[in-house]
C-alpha cells in the first residue's frame, strides 16, 4: 500500500528480549524531546545514552523497530527527559520505549514519595484510558482503587457509578443482542410463538433497542399477520406492561426521520396552527414510489429518512444503507492540496446508489463466516461484536457480498472510488474542520479500532459513518495514480486493469492529511491488514 501500510514496512525487525532495568517506557514527547518514566530514583543519570524503540503489530505477532538513538537530558525524581535522534522519514510520535545502553542501578537513599503510578491520580488517569477504549470493566478497577486509595475523592465515586452503569448496559445490551439471535432462530424455523416471544423480552430487558425489534416484528406482521394477531390475544394477560409499546411498535411512524414499513407511505403529519389560530392543512405523505424505494421493497426491514434528510434502510444482518441521490460529483483535491494521483480534480455524473452507513462489523461478517464454514478472522484481541471487521482481503470482501446477494436477493457490492468520495464528499466528511478525537479514529489515538458510529459528530453530508480513520475500506476499482488525467468523466468506474486495488479513507493509524476524504491509496487484493476493512454499496436501480 503506497500510504496505508507505512507503519508495517519499516526493514529493521527485531525480536531481542531485554532486561526489564534497561528499558523505559516513553510517557510523553514534545518535538524530539521524550519523557520517560524512570529517574534519578531508578538509576537514570545525565548523558545516558541508548535507543529509541518502536512497537507495532503484525499478523505474525509484535515486532519492535529501531528508530533512533537518545541522550538523557534531564533527570528528576522518577522521570527523566531525553533529546532523540531519529532516523529520516520515521515518525517520532511512534517512539513507545527507550533501552540504555547499559543496566539501570537504584539509586541509594530513603524511598521518598509513592510512585505516581500507585497514587489515586494516576489510577483516574489510567481508568478514563480504559473507559475510551471501550473497557468499562477495567475503568471500574481503576476507579475502585483510587477510591480506596482516596475514600473522600468525588470524582473517584462518580466514575465507579458511571463505570458501574456502563457495565450494566453493556450486559443488558448482550443479553438482548442474544434475544435478538434466538428469535432470529425460531423465525427462520417458522416458529412465530418463540421469535414474538424472545422479542418482547429483548424490548422488556433494553428499551434502547426498539428500533431492532421494531423491524422484526414489522417483518413478522407483513409475513405472519394471522399468527401475530393469534399471539396477541392468546397472551393479552402476559403483555399488559408492554403491550402500548408493541402496539406503537407496529403502528406506522407519523413524520419522515422515523423507520417506515417499506413500500408504505408515511402517516401525515399535521403542523403546528398558524398565527391566525386557525390549524394548518395536513403535510401530505412523502411518496415512496421511486424506482429505487421499489427495488428494495419487501426486501429491507424498514425504511425512513435519516438525520441527515436522505432515505435509509435496514437489510439483512442489520446492515443500514443511505440512499445517495443521483447526481454531479467532484472527485479529486484542489490545487496545492494532496498527493499526485489526487490531481486534477474532476466533477462526474452518478447514478443513485445505496451506500452502507457503517463499516461491515465481525457481528456481520462472523455470520457469513458461520454459515458458509470459513475461518473466522482474526481480532487482535481488540473485541469483535460492532467493530469493523479486519484482516480481510478484497477477495473475501468480494466473497461476502456474492454471499450477502444470495441471502437477499440483491446485487450488494463493494463502491466505486467515485462512490466513495461523493459519500463522504466535504474536505473531511464533516467539513473543513481538521480532525479531533471527537470526529474520527484516528492518529493511533486509541491504538485500535473502535466500534462503529463512534462518532456521529463526523458524519458526512448524507449522514455516512466512520469515513474518516477507523479502517481503510476496499474499494471495487483498480488503482492507477495518473487515472484522473485521462479519466472518463461519465463513467464512474475506474481502471479495466491493474495489479492493487484502490482503498480510501484512512484508518486508526494514519495522520489528519490521510484521512482527508480525497486521499487515495492502494493495496494488493490478497493483503490483510489490522487497519484494513470495508463497507457495501448497492444500485439504486
Amino acid at each position: 500500500m503506497k500510504k496505508a501500510a507505512i507503519i508495517f514496512s519499516l526493514a529493521v525487525l527485531t525480536s531481542l528480549i531485554l532486561p526489564a532495568e534497561t528499558i523505559a517506557n516513553v510517557t510523553g514527547r514534545n518535538g524530539l524531546i521524550l519523557t520517560i518514566d524512570r529517574g534519578a530514583m531508578d538509576g537514570v543519570e545525565l548523558e545516558m545514552k541508548g535507543i529509541v524503540k518502536a512497537l507495532y503489530r503484525e499478523p505474525g505477532g509484535e515486532y519492535t523497530v529501531n528508530i533512533g538513538n537518545f541522550t538523557v537530558s534531564k533527570v528528576f525524581a522518577r522521570t527523566a527527559e531525553a533529546a532523540m535522534e531519529i532516523g529520516k522519514g520515521l515518525d517520532p510520535d511512534d517512539a513507545r520505549y527507550v533501552v540504555f545502553e547499559k543496566e539501570l542501578q537504584p539509586a541509594a537513599g530513603p524511598a521518598g514519595p509513592a510512585p505516581a503510578e500507585h497514587n489515586a491520580d494516576w489510577h483516574l488517569d489510567q481508568g478514563d484510558k480504559a473507559s475510551d477504549a471501550g473497557d468499562a470493566i477495567s475503568a471500574l478497577a481503576h476507579y475502585e482503587k483510587a477510591l480506596e486509595l482516596e475514600p473522600g475523592n468525588l470524582v473517584a465515586r462518580e466514575k465507579c457509578s458511571e463505570a458501574r452503569k456502563a457495565i450494566a448496559t453493556a450486559e443488558r445490551a448482550a443479553k438482548f443482542n442474544d434475544y435478538l439471535k434466538k428469535a432470529d432462530a425460531n423465525y427462520e424455523k417458522s416458529d412465530i410463538k418463540f421469535a414474538f416471544l424472545y422479542l418482547v423480552e429483548a424490548l422488556r430487558l433494553y428499551p434502547e433497542g426498539r428500533e431492532d425489534v421494531r423491524g422484526r416484528l414489522l417483518v413478522m406482521e407483513r409475513e405472519y399477520p394471522q399468527g401475530l394477531a393469534a399471539i396477541l390475544e392468546e397472551k393479552a394477560d402476559e403483555l399488559q406492561d408492554i403491550r402500548s409499546q408493541i402496539d406503537s411498535l407496529l403502528a406506522k411512524p407519523a413524520a419522515p426521520g422515523t423507520k417506515a414499513r417499506v413500500g408504505e407511505p408515511a402517516e401525515p403529519q399535521v403542523e403546528a396552527p398558524a398565527d391566525d389560530g386557525k390549524p394548518a392543512a395536513p403535510a401530505q405523505p412523502e411518496a415512496s414510489s421511486e424506482p429505487f424505494l421499489q427495488k428494495v421493497s419487501g426486501k429491507a426491514e424498514n425504511m425512513g429518512r435519516n438525520e441527515k434528510g436522505f432515505w435509509e434502510a435496514l437489510f439483512h444482518g442489520n446492515i443500514s444503507m443511505v440512499y445517495i441521490p443521483e447526481g454531479e460529483a467532484t472527485i479529486g483535491s484542489p490545487a496545492r492540496e494532496g498527493d499526485a494521483d489526487e490531481h486534477p480534480a474532476y466533477k462526474l455524473f452518478l447514478e443513485g446508489y445505496w451506500f452502507g452507513k457503517t463499516e461491515v462489523t465481525f457481528e456481520q461478517y462472523d455470520r457469513f463466516c458461520s454459515e458458509t464454514r470459513r475461518p473466522r478472522v482474526a481480532d487482535e484481541g481488540w473485541g469483535r461484536g460492532t467493530r469493523p471487521v479486519i484482516y480481510v482481503s478484497w477477495h473475501d470482501a468480494a466473497a461476502y457480498c456474492a454471499w450477502l446477494e444470495e441471502q437477499t436477493g440483491l446485487r450488494f457490492r463493494l463502491p466505486s472510488e467515485a462512490e466513495w468520495e461523493k459519500a463522504a464528499r466535504h474536505r473531511y466528511p464533516w467539513g473543513s474542520q481538521p480532525p479531533d478525537s471527537s470526529l474520527a479514529n484516528f492518529n493511533k489515538d486509541h491504538m485500535m479500532t473502535r466500534p462503529v458510529g463512534s462518532y456521529p459528530k463526523g458524519a458526512s453530508p448524507y449522514g455516512i459513518l466512520d469515513m474518516a480513520g477507523n479502517v481503510w475500506e476496499w474499494v471495487q476499482d483498480w488503482y492507477d495514480p495518473g487515472f484522473y488525467q485521462n479519466s472518463p468523466h461519465a463513467a464512474p468506474q475506474g481502471p479495466v486493469t491493474g495489479s492493487e486495488r484502490s482503498v480510501r479513507g484512512g484508518s486508526w493509524a494514519n495522520g489528519a492529511d490521510l484521512v482527508r476524504s480525497a486521499n487515495r491509496s492502494s493495496e494488493k487484493p490478497e493483503s490483510t491488514l489490522n487497519i484494513l476493512g470495508f463497507r457495501l454499496a448497492l444500485d439504486g436501480k
